[in-house]
């Protein structure tokens, strides 16, 4: 079990309709970061594609496969930089339809996790382009547990709280989170944080598309709900080296994980 991971997050301006131009500018964000030693690189939700819309003419060139030149790219970058990589989501291509998906990839080139987002964002019509996920996911980072939730998943509490309890100690937050609620964004992360002293790593991308604005302000939280770093409406690559002892001691000193009761029933009073 190690006791420390280099995490990298990669906030960049999204290029709507453009995988291959996505793609190079992420790998060229990326390798700029050789000489820092990053262990995980934590990209946003969309991020090689923008919004995807079904009535649009570009949407099929949008879809990935998940042995695509994108993901297949990914995995090089991998093999040769010696990282692992979060590919925040992409528009998966499943043979019962569509699925928004991340994926961990290992630095080997292995993709270690797949996680489909089991809450789709109705208010933006994801629900009408995919099929929503079933289980959470988590995997081994370095000996680290890491899970997955993507954007709108932020905002269910028992989802991360599940995480926890499976064992992860960094949560994985891609998104695309617009303007109108980024004190949302941020206060969630913290939230999460807090009651599950865990860190929560949010990575929210740069894109204007369909009169919407999403502006950054990716987060690294720590277990006691501290900001360690954020990057505000610009594009940056944030690093930061993660201190899994300081998480570990927290938790012994006052863990809520183990005094948790589980309560389902509610009894209504009237007069």
């Amino acid at each position: 079990m190690s006791d420390s991971i280099n995490i990298g997050l990669i906030q960049r301006e999204i290029i709507p309709n453009d995988p291959a131009g996505n793609l190079l500018a992420t790998v060229e964000m990326m390798t700029a970061c050789s000489d820092q030693e990053v262990d995980l690189f934590v990209l946003s939700e969309y991020w090689a594609t923008g919004l995807i819309n079904p009535v649009e003419s570009e949407t099929p060139d949008l879809i990935q496969d998940i042995d695509g030149p994108t993901v297949e790219s990914l995995r090089d970058f991998c093999r040769e930089s010696g990282s692992w990589i979060c590919a925040g989501s992409l528009a998966i291509r499943r043979k019962n339809g569509l699925t928004n998906t991340s994926l961990i990839i290992d630095p080997n080139g292995k993709i270690a996790l797949e996680y489909d987002k089991t809450h789709l964002f109705s208010s933006m019509g994801e629900d009408r382009i995919f099929i929503e996920g079933d289980k959470l996911r988590a995997c081994e980072v370095n000996g680290i547990g890491v899970g997955v939730l993507i954007c709108y998943d932020l905002r269910f509490p028992s989802l991360t709280r599940r995480l926890a309890n499976a064992g992860c100690e960094i949560i994985l937050v891609p998104a695309l989170w617009p303007e109108a609620r980024i004190d949302h964004w941020e206060t969630l992360l913290r939230a999460r944080a807090i009651e599950n002293q865990v860190y929560v790593v949010g990575t929210n991308g740069l894109l204007s598309q369909n009169s919407l604005f999403f502006p950054g302000h990716s987060m690294i939280v720590g277990p006691s709900g501290d900001a360690l770093n954020q990057a505000e409406m610009r594009q940056s690559v944030i690093v930061r080296k993660l201190d899994l002892k300081q998480l570990r001691n927290i938790r012994r000193t006052m863990c809520f994980l183990d005094d948790e009761r589980e309560i389902n029933e509610v009894s209504w009073h009237s007069d």
